[in-house]
């Protein structure tokens, strides 16, 4: 007969209180996020409202925010579709750092992110309200592109007092230097769109992109609740799987990786939204990064 007063470890019950958690979803979430999403979370997300018309562009829908994609492959399209999507994408970089930069100690370096937060707001409710066509389209591109580059010297700025440790803000260096390539490439597509070219290198889309979810995977595992091991342990499956394809720039293997990590992503955002999974992943967060894993798919489609 056992002793019924057997002493049980923290480990022990550590380990019996997570035990349900990973043998009822490490099945589910392993099978792939498409499956994640339809049995788990579908009920919880509010319907969407249809986002606004705007020429030139389609939204995508899928998370709590619309994706902005070229209609045609004319150049006025894709330079609304770009200022549509990145323009909204620096708005919410810039409310990040704001979000990470607490305290009193850090109020001047949070107030430049809030400035470049309204910035980035207004332009792109600028781009909504102005109809670009041939005879404006580069003048509008310019006007973004002498914002953005104020805003990738401020991310760059604050990379280097972050690594020397004259920031003490709770934002990673490599997400300082994973938006600033961001916004230096938006710089460049722009650039490229104002001289009337809207090719696609596919080399270029799939090193570029490769390398950003890499980085998303990444961020993901490192902002999950240790609990949550099957999470983590996909996201850093992902992070490899991008890792190589950064190397190889296989095309094929590239479609197949975007499908995944946007089914992953949208998986993880609606069960974030839904208090299903345990983060310190804000939801705005979450739609953000599956917001351009969609991006990183469409531009693979057209390149």
């Amino acid at each position: 007969m056992k002793n019924c007063n057997t002493t049980i470890t923290s480990d022990e019950r550590i380990s019996r209180n997570r035990e349900p958690w990973r043998v009822n979803r490490r099945s589910v979430i392993l099978a792939g996020g498409a499956t994640l999403v339809a049995t788990l979370f579908v009920e919880a997300v509010p319907a969407q409202e249809a986002p606004a018309r705007v020429p030139g562009a389609t939204a995508k829908n899928g998370g709590t925010k619309p994706v902005y994609l070229p209609e045609s492959n004319d150049p006025v399209s894709h330079s609304v579709a770009e200022n549509l999507f990145w323009n909204d994408i620096l708005m919410e970089h810039a409310a990040f750092f704001s979000m990470l930069m607490p305290g009193q100690a850090l109020a001047a370096q949070r107030g430049r992110a809030d400035k470049f937060k309204d910035t980035f707001g207004k332009q792109f409710e600028k781009t909504r309200a102005t109809r670009l066509d041939k005879g404006n389209y580069a003048s509008f591109n310019s006007s973004t592109i002498e914002q953005v580059k104020q805003f990738v010297d401020y991310k760059h700025e604050m990379q280097r007092a972050q690594e020397s440790g004259k920031l003490q803000s709770l934002v990673w260096p490599l997400f300082f230097d994973h938006t600033a390539r961001e916004a230096e490439r938006f710089i460049r597509r722009l650039q490229q769109l104002s001289k009337g070219d809207a090719g696609l290198d596919r080399g270029e889309v799939v090193g570029f992109w490769a390398q950003i979810m890499d980085e998303h995977a990444e961020f993901i595992a490192h902002l999950l609740d240790p609990q949550e091991d099957p999470l983590i342990e996909k996201a850093l499956q992902s992070s490899a799987a991008f890792r190589k394809l950064r190397e190889s720039k296989n095309a094929s293997e590239a479609q197949s990786l975007a499908k995944s990590i946007i089914d992953f992503k949208t998986a993880a955002a609606k069960g974030i939204e839904a208090g299903k999974i345990k983060s310190i992943i804000p939801p705005t967060l979450a739609d953000h990064v599956r917001r351009e894993a969609v991006k990183f798919d469409d531009e693979l489609k057209r390149a």
